[in-house]
């Protein structure tokens, strides 16, 4: 009987799909702007309106209102960024591809994993290899200088039979 440690844990896919067709997230993202931008020009407004109150329990109500609204707002504008462009990684031990997400104070996401032996198709040109999933949707290109780092990669896609 033998004891044997995983140090190198399968990660965990990520449940949302890599790309979206119909740019839900955009969509979301633009109306997230829009909403942010229009409580920071409403809580400034407030102040700008003709015709205010400067009455001192309505002053505390205003500021209160405005400081909640420019918050508010600022969250949004901020909350709405694009979010970081996935890392590839290239497993020769595991002879997989990943895309990975990487943000700050958590842990990275795998958005999609794919073994070598699933893609679709390979193009290599130089240093250069393009990598397609196993539905023929374009997955990852790597450039790569180091010259052990680049026949790894290819040994392994020729075993896998991608790569003549």
């Amino acid at each position: 009987m033998t004891a044997t440690a995983d140090f190198m844990p399968q990660p965990t896919q990520a449940p949302e799909p890599v790309r979206m067709a119909d740019g839900g997230r955009m969509i979301i993202r633009g109306a997230q702007r829009l909403a942010g931008v229009a409580l920071t020009l409403a809580a400034i407004g407030l102040w700008l309106a003709p015709g205010a109150s400067w009455e001192p329990d309505l002053m505390l109500f205003k500021l209160i209102l405005s400081v909640s609204a420019v918050i508010a707002g600022l969250g949004l504008i901020s909350a709405s960024s694009t979010p970081p462009s996935p890392e590839v990684e290239v497993d020769t031990i595991r002879r997989e591809v990943r895309l990975v997400r990487r943000l700050r104070g958590s842990a990275p996401v795998v958005l999609q994993s794919c073994p070598f032996a699933e893609l679709a198709h390979v193009e290599q040109a130089g240093n250069n290899v393009s990598l397609w999933d196993k539905q023929g949707v374009f997955l990852a290109e790597v450039s790569l200088t180091d010259r052990n780092s680049l026949s790894s990669l290819l040994a392994g896609l020729r075993d896998a039979g991608k790569v003549a």
